[in-house]
C-alpha cells in the first residue's frame, strides 16, 4: 500500500501530515477526541469507535479486553473485533452504510470525504459511457442478488480492476459474498487507518495491488 503524499482527513478532524498522532498519542486523548478521528475509519458507522473505546479503553484495567494497543495494527484488530462479535443484521447494516463504489462524479458531493477520494483516485470517474453501463448492469444484478452494495477497498484499484471484480464476485454465493464484502470493508478501515495516524511503527500491510482473479476482489 502507498500512502499518498497528503493526509486524508478523517471525521472532519483538523489533523495534517505534520501533526497526526501516533497510535499511543490519540488512545492518550479524551474519549471525544478519540471517536472523532476514528468515527469515519467504517463508513457511517460511528458506532464501532465507540464501542472500540468502551471495550478496550474504559473502566478499570480488570474489565479492558486490551489496554496494551501501542500500534496500528493493534488498534485495526481490535477495531475489527468489533466487527466480528456483531450481529449478521449489524454487520449488514454496515455493508449497506456504504455507497455504490462506482457513483458518477457528479454524485460524489453526496458521499463521506473518505469515498470521495478513495474514488476519485481509482479514477472511476473517467469510466467511459461503454463502461459505466456495462458496470451499471452487473451493479444492479449483485444489489438484486445480494442485498446490498459492491464494496471495494478502490484506493488503490484502477476502474479495470473495479469492473473485473464485479464481473468475479456477482456470481458467488450470497454466504461467500457477505464475508467477502466485510473483507473489503476490513481493508478500506486498514487503509483509513494508514492515512489518519502517524504510521511508522506499523505492523504488517493489507494491499489491494494485485487482483484476485479466481475471487474478482483483491488479493492480501
Amino acid at each position: 500500500l502507498l500512502l499518498p503524499p497528503y493526509h486524508l482527513s478523517l471525521s472532519h478532524n483538523k489533523y495534517t501530515m505534520e501533526s497526526k498522532p501516533t497510535v499511543t498519542q490519540l488512545l492518550s486523548k479524551p474519549k471525544e477526541e478519540v471517536i472523532k478521528m476514528l468515527g469515519g475509519i467504517y463508513e457511517h458507522s460511528p458506532w464501532i469507535a465507540e464501542k472500540f473505546y468502551v471495550d478496550c479503553l474504559e473502566g478499570d484495567s480488570d474489565n479492558k479486553k486490551d489496554s496494551t494497543i501501542s500500534n496500528v495494527r493493534e488498534l485495526y484488530l481490535a477495531m475489527s473485533l468489533v466487527v466480528d462479535e456483531a450481529s449478521t443484521e449489524i454487520k449488514l447494516d454496515l455493508l449497506r452504510s456504504h455507497p455504490d463504489l462506482c457513483a458518477k462524479i457528479e454524485q460524489l458531493k453526496t458521499l463521506t470525504k473518505e469515498s470521495q477520494e478513495e474514488q476519485t483516485k481509482a479514477g472511476l470517474g473517467s469510466m467511459t459511457d461503454e463502461e459505466k453501463t456495462s458496470f451499471t448492469n452487473m451493479n444492479n444484478v449483485y444489489k438484486a442478488k445480494f442485498g446490498f452494495p459492491f464494496i471495494l477497498a478502490a484506493r488503490n484499484a484502477t476502474k479495470f480492476t473495479v469492473l473485473s471484480a464485479i464481473e468475479g464476485r456477482v456470481s458467488l454465493s450470497r454466504e461467500a459474498e457477505f464475508q467477502g464484502a466485510l473483507v473489503q470493508v476490513g481493508k478500506i478501515a486498514w487503509m483509513r487507518l494508514l492515512a489518519a495516524l502517524d504510521t511508522k511503527d506499523r505492523n504488517g500491510f493489507l494491499t489491494c495491488h494485485v487482483l484476485d482473479t479466481a475471487n474478482g476482489c483483491p488479493g492480501t
